[in-house]
């Protein structure tokens, strides 16, 4: 993780509502923090997303925090941490949704944290992973730990927007490779959910050189 997390200044004024933020707010407001879009997935094991994974590779836990809509303000929340810069959004929603996993159903696996990779050009051209700062998040909330070496990526998909499910899987396979981990449990993190296809491909990668490895999946948002 970036030495930047240990400078790390939050904004003066709320990411949703644009109001200024009094000292015991961080990020956003008291009163937009009460209305963020929960999903609460972590509550039930058979949630939507639970539902959309069953039938493929074996898992055992799916959730994302919060819902993501076109029409919402919240979406600024999402844009600003992905595309603007601003990875302390990422790191905050982070530490908030694992104070949340951390009293879910999940806390009895104690899974290593495993963000979804970019390219190392990718990477370079933003200056950071998104995924890897809302994992870091969560690491600090619950104090489980975050593995950023098991998992790497190969190659850059194409754009996924015109395609659907079964397109974005073929889209995704083989970009990514896995090392031998000894963990029995892992955590797949990556910031938004639409189909699936990007987290399946990773959970592929690390299955076929571990195979006795539970895997779980965890993201910031969830495209309905």
């Amino acid at each position: 993780m970036p030495g930047a997390l240990k400078n790390m200044s939050f904004p003066c004024f709320c990411a949703v509502c644009g109001k200024e933020l009094i000292p015991r707010e961080k990020v956003i407001c008291l009163s937009c923090l009460y209305d963020l879009p929960r999903t609460f997935f972590w509550t039930d094991k058979n949630n939507t997303l639970s539902c959309m994974f069953s039938g493929g590779l074996p898992f055992l836990y799916a959730s994302a925090f919060l819902f993501f809509r076109d029409d919402s303000p919240y979406r600024k929340l999402l844009h600003r941490f992905k595309y603007g810069g601003e990875r302390e959004i990422g790191f905050y929603l982070g530490t908030l949704y694992g104070k949340e996993l951390a009293v879910s159903p999940l806390k009895n696996s104690v899974p290593v944290i495993i963000p979804v990779p970019m390219t190392v050009q990718k990477r370079r051209r933003r200056g950071y992973n998104q995924a890897e700062w809302f994992a870091a998040g969560i690491a600090a909330a619950t104090g489980w730990e975050m593995d950023t070496a098991a998992l790497k990526r190969v190659r850059e998909k194409t754009s996924q927007t015109v395609y659907d499910r079964e397109q974005r899987r073929e889209n995704m396979k083989h970009a990514f490779t896995a090392a031998r981990v000894y963990y029995k449990d892992i955590l797949i993190v990556d910031d938004v959910i639409t189909t699936g296809a990007t987290m399946e491909s990773c959970a592929c990668a690390i299955l076929e050189n571990n195979q006795d490895v539970l895997v779980h999946f965890a993201s910031l948002a969830y495209v309905e």
